[in-house]
């Protein structure tokens, strides 16, 4: 009798399973939740690959600083990789959105900037000049709308009625644009503004005590900062060089000293390793290495080549892309390194590494090699307010102030206060 009265409770149970599961079956076949997009939370994911924002543009397409400003404040981070690598993902998920169905651009005045810039928004700044094309391809895995130019700063803002505008400021020229997008107000950016926790941060030209000394988007997130020191390597030790001329797809067979280290000959095409870290090639022919003709291409391959061999040897920095532009000898692409989300100001030209791209082909690059470790030291610099006020160049021309670390050769480095 127990037996029987227990497979009934049992059944009891497993008829409740089912009416449940059928009951949340029917509720997904609604207009309200086919269109919330919950559904797509539990969708199955591929795999991401090259040009997707989890494949191998994953670091190099987060930002350096980032702003949610809303009705009762703003929320601003930058110096922080951490926590700049947890908040970027749901916001770059809006810019890739809005990049792909966005519309013909529309010239917009800097005061009309620096309006959108004070209301409810979504500030991104990449630190270097990056390909709008090229930021919807990684964000999104492909191109739709490719929109033309380069941009470092740009921006998520309410438009008309529900509207969402995106706007940025065109890289060199410093134009301002803006276009409509398929995002509305209610359903994307609105809750990523009310999501935000206000810091009070803001930028330089809504302060008047530091308009007139500093760039007018310099972002100013706390009073304080501190940031690490680190031990600086060459890492072309050992076998490195073995290891770098592999990941170059470089034979190593035919080679000989040069003065202050050893050049490689592959076919016609030129390598040289020097003593000091610095990878010079220049190509004969032109087709080792195949990147694409347009420019997102060519960013693409050569970041390829450029993580696999610098990326995988600078210790605790991170690439990220400073330039790609169009010249009369062809493209020319820019990366550099990164510590804590402040840049690293290499020797003279700044650029760990150059690329030169014709007709769809790497025709050279330098290649600067640098590891850099963490040595438990950490530098307190002045508010920015005060080290603005002890820079004599800011008062020259307005510019902006930023942390980096400048690497001039040495075994060591401190971050400190530098106006560009």
């Amino acid at each position: 009798m127990r037996n029987k009265r227990r497979w009934v409770e049992l059944g009891k149970d497993a008829l409740i399973v089912l009416l449940t599961l059928s009951a949340v079956y029917l509720l997904t076949l609604t207009p309200l939740i086919q269109d919330s997009g919950v559904l797509d939370l539990f969708a199955p994911q591929e795999s991401p690959g090259v040009g997707s924002s989890g494949g191998g543009w994953a670091a190099a397409v987060v930002p350096t600083r980032l702003a949610v400003t809303g009705e009762g404040g703003r929320w601003g981070i930058q110096y922080d990789e951490a926590q700049m690598e947890e908040a970027f993902p749901p916001l770059g998920a809006l810019l890739g959105d809005a990049l792909s169905s966005a519309g013909e651009r529309q010239a917009m005045t800097e005061a009309a900037w620096r309006k959108k810039l004070a209301g409810p928004g979504i500030y991104f700044d990449f630190e270097g000049e990056a390909p709008l094309a090229g930021l919807e391809r990684w964000l999104q895995g492909e191109e739709k709308r490719s929109l033309a130019g380069s941009a470092r700063r740009l921006l998520l803002c309410a438009g008309e009625g529900d509207q969402v505008l995106l706007c940025w400021q065109e890289a060199g020229g410093g134009a301002f644009y803006s276009c409509a997008t398929a995002l509305t107000q209610e359903l994307h950016l609105n809750p990523a503004v009310e999501a935000a926790a206000f810091n009070r941060a803001y930028f330089a030209f809504e302060n008047p005590a530091l308009a007139d000394r500093l760039a007018p988007y310099t972002l100013i997130t706390e009073e304080e900062h501190s940031g690490a020191g680190y031990d600086v390597s060459v890492p072309l030790t050992g076998d490195a060089a073995a290891q770098v001329l592999e990941a170059l797809s470089f034979s190593a067979q035919n080679h000989a000293p040069v003065s202050a280290g050893e050049v490689y000959l592959d076919g016609a095409d030129r390598l040289v390793i020097s003593d000091g870290g610095l990878v010079t090639f220049r190509a004969a022919q032109g087709e080792r290495y195949p990147v694409g003709l347009t420019l997102t291409d060519g960013v693409d391959g050569t970041l390829a080549l450029a993580e696999a061999a610098l990326g995988a040897r600078c210790g605790e920095a991170r690439l990220y892309l400073m330039s790609a532009r169009e010249e009369a000898e062809g493209i020319c692409i820019r990366f550099g390194y990164l510590l804590e989300g402040s840049a690293v100001d290499l020797g003279g030209e700044g650029w760990a590494a150059e690329f030169w791209v014709q007709e769809g082909y790497i025709t050279q690059f330098t290649l600067r090699f640098r590891s850099y470790a963490a040595n438990g030291e950490r530098t307190l610099l002045l508010p920015i307010d005060k080290a603005a006020s002890m820079l004599p160049d800011l008062t020259s021309r307005r510019r902006e102030l930023v942390v980096r670390y400048r690497d001039a050769g040495g075994t060591g480095l401190a971050p400190g206060w530098v106006a560009v």
